[in-house]
């Protein structure tokens, strides 16, 4: 009989990504921070999701600046060169919405994160790839692909 495999799975990813408007002018950045590991045979993901305007005090073209905080759980799979993983779980949602002319409004909900990582791994701990992110919620949805950055103890 085949042992079963105790081994403790993580990974950390960073991302970033920046949006354009129709007339090419920056509208938001968004930056990803996540940790991924594994108890018994489950996945699980807790993460923090910035995404707004590039000044301080601003939103995105959309009028709207995100803060998300999730827990979450997920499935990976993995190869010796690649590894995607998918996870979506529940998550608290706060920011600003652009009111009138320089005026902004504080806001706070919760909702339903996704998040899909698709990663190719030169090293066995180091990946890079693409993410892909979305959150329903009850004040603005949102979605968006960012680029990650992957470390961890690859197995």
């Amino acid at each position: 009989a085949q042992e079963v495999d105790t081994t403790y799975k993580y990974w950390m990813t960073i991302g970033g990504g920046i949006g354009k408007s129709a007339s090419v002018d920056l509208s938001y950045i968004s930056a990803d921070f996540n940790y991924s590991f594994s108890l018994v045979n489950n996945f699980y993901r807790v993460g923090y999701l910035t995404r707004g305007g590039i000044y301080k005090n601003s939103t995105g073209e959309d009028g709207y600046s995100f803060n998300s905080i999730d827990i979450s759980i997920g499935k990976r799979l993995q190869s010796e060169w690649f590894q995607v993983s998918v996870f979506g779980g529940p998550s608290y949602v706060f920011g600003k919405k652009h009111v009138s002319h320089g005026n902004t409004e504080k806001y706070r909900t919760i909702g339903l994160e996704t998040d899909i990582q698709l990663l190719f791994k030169p090293a066995n701990e180091v990946g890079i790839g693409i993410g892909l992110y979305g959150n329903l919620n009850f004040v603005k949805n949102y979605a968006g692909i960012n680029i990650n950055l992957t470390i961890g103890n690859g197995k």
